[in-house]
């Protein structure tokens, strides 16, 4: 019995080798060890306990070593990442916008499409960021 131990093992951490994950390393571990007990003892029932306890043994060390990792970062919860951290920015208008038709402009560093929320707004106004919509900014007067 000590020889099939010893190749199961070997089997088991070949069959690692071809695995992305460590799935099969605790029981090729506790296949070793049933080996190592299987050369003190000729008891079958000794030698699966040992594979059992040494294979559980395995999973909870791999599981805690490459197992997911608690994210230590916090969520945002008013949302000011990505685009949404537009919203409430002013900038000054250039050209005139104009609530049914959007009109590219260079703001913040980027190329926007710009369009009126309620009114025409005449150029050289300072508007303020109400929604941003993919990657179109939803303006109004600073105003109100």
């Amino acid at each position: 019995m000590t020889q099939i131990w010893f190749i199961a093992a070997a089997v088991l951490l070949l069959a690692e080798l071809l695995v992305t994950t460590f799935f099969m390393l605790p029981f090729a571990i506790g296949s070793f060890f049933a080996g190592l007990v299987s050369l003190v003892s000729d008891s079958q029932n000794i030698q699966l306990g040992t594979f059992v306890v040494f294979s559980i043994i395995g999973v909870y060390i791999s599981i805690k070593i490459f197992g997911p990792k608690k994210n230590k970062s916090q969520e945002s919860q008013n949302f000011n990442e990505g685009t949404n951290k537009y919203i409430g920015k002013t900038f000054i208008s250039t050209v005139e916008l104009d609530p049914y038709t959007s009109t590219s402009q260079h703001v913040f560093g980027d190329d926007w499409q710009v369009v009126s929320i309620e009114q025409r707004i005449p150029p050289d106004t300072v508007v303020e960021v109400k929604n941003v919509s993919g990657t179109k900014l939803e303006v109004q007067t600073k105003e109100g």
